[in-house]
This record gives structure tokens, C-alpha cells and sequence, in this order.
């Protein structure tokens, strides 16, 4: 499953039209990023971004170790125990990059909260819905449990990293619950959980917020 795949799949979910490919922006090797996004590396996985006036640098930092654990190959790939974390960290990089460019076609700022949010929501359809064989596929509670539950924050990171991630998290699992009371995870509903996820796409964050503390 080369990344591309994945943009096309984020794409193809929330009806997007990009003229960018993930492929040209991609690195896994820092000496090849430029010294203004070399410093905002502090992880295996970071959308490196810097603005200067009215041009935007930007690239996907993905250690070499995550492509090569995934073994991607072609449009499949077997997701297991051993390399979930792996997936997840490869398909939040290209989540956030989907979301930044689409949003800035637009000229919508966007805020790293809702990047954050954004990318905790794909990962929980991405895996429920679409990445496994449908007789692999977790049940959506064991998967919710797994990816809001039971997560762990990366060491090091500052106050305000922190509070993001661990708001991410929260009102990440409260929208994906919901979708889960809605049985729009059913096979048979695609077309109500694709209405239901295009339309939250496209909400600015205050609405997204409004629309999850509203559900609940």
C-alpha cells in the first residue's frame, strides 16, 4: 500500500479534488529536508510546515523503518500487532497532509487541534471500514478501545503538545461513538457514513466542536 493509495483513499471518503501528490513531498531521510523544517522534527512521523509571507513549505517526514516494517505492496497490506503502530503513524502523516492542502486551496487556515482530530477520526475508519479484509476487520468498540483507550503519549512533549493531542483524543472518541450509536459502521450504510463524514470534513473547528458536544 504505497501512501498515494492512501491519499487516493482519504480522497475518495471525503470527495476531495487535489492536484498535489504525497509521493513529491515525502522524506525519510532529515538531511534531505530543508534547514527551516529540520528543526520541527521530534518525531518517527511530522508534517514539517513553514510559512514565509505567502509561500508555504512543506514536507512529510516518515522515518525509513515505517515504510519498510508496512512492506508496502501494491494496494494491500496485512495489518497485525506488529506493525498497526507503524500504519497508524504512516496513514496520520498523510491524513494531515490531505487536510492541510485541501484546506489551503481554499485559503482556510487550519489549526493543529483540528489536524489532530481529523487524523484520530481517519485512522478509526480507515482501520474499521477499509484497510482489513471484511472477515479481518476489528470490531469497532475493540478498535475505538485500542486507538482512544488505550493510547500512550510519546515521551518529552511539552504542555501545550500534550493538551492538544489528549483533546484530540477526547473529542475524537466522542465522534467516532457516535457514529458507532448511528450504526453507520454497518455494512449496508456507506452512503450514510460518507454523507455523515464529508459534511464534518468541511466544518471549521469551532463547528466541529458545536457538532460533537451537540451529538452527546
Amino acid at each position: 500500500m504505497e501512501l498515494l493509495h492512501l491519499q487516493n483513499r482519504l480522497q475518495n471518503i471525503y470527495e476531495l479534488e487535489m492536484n498535489h501528490c504525497i509521493d513529491d513531498y515525502l522524506i525519510t531521510d532529515l538531511k534531505m529536508a530543508d534547514a527551516r523544517l529540520q528543526a520541527a522534527v521530534n518525531s518517527r512521523e511530522s508534517l514539517l510546515v513553514c510559512q514565509e509571507n505567502d509561500d508555504l513549505f512543506l514536507s512529510l517526514y516518515l522515518q525509513h523503518e515505517i515504510l519498510e516494517n508496512l512492506k508496502f505492496n501494491g494496494s494491500g497490506i496485512h495489518i497485525h500487532k506488529d506493525n498497526i503502530n507503524d500504519f497508524c503513524l504512516a496513514l496520520e502523516g498523510t491524513s494531515h497532509f490531505v487536510y492541510l492542502i485541501w484546506n489551503a486551496t481554499f485559503q482556510r487556515s487550519v489549526t493543529r487541534l483540528e489536524m489532530e482530530i481529523q487524523a484520530e477520526i481517519d485512522k478509526f475508519i480507515i482501520l474499521s471500514k477499509y484497510a482489513c479484509q471484511k472477515h479481518l476487520r476489528p470490531l469497532s468498540a475493540q478498535l475505538r478501545s485500542l486507538l482512544f483507550e488505550s493510547v500512550q503519549y510519546r515521551a518529552g512533549l511539552s504542555d501545550l503538545e500534550y493538551r492538544r493531542y489528549r483533546d484530540a483524543n477526547y473529542f475524537a472518541a466522542k465522534y467516532c461513538r457516535f457514529l458507532e450509536s448511528r450504526n453507520y459502521l454497518r455494512d449496508g450504510l456507506e452512503q450514510d457514513l460518507l454523507k455523515e463524514l464529508r459534511r464534518f470534513y468541511r466544518l471549521n473547528l469551532k463547528d466541529k466542536l458545536r457538532r460533537i458536544n451537540y451529538l452527546h
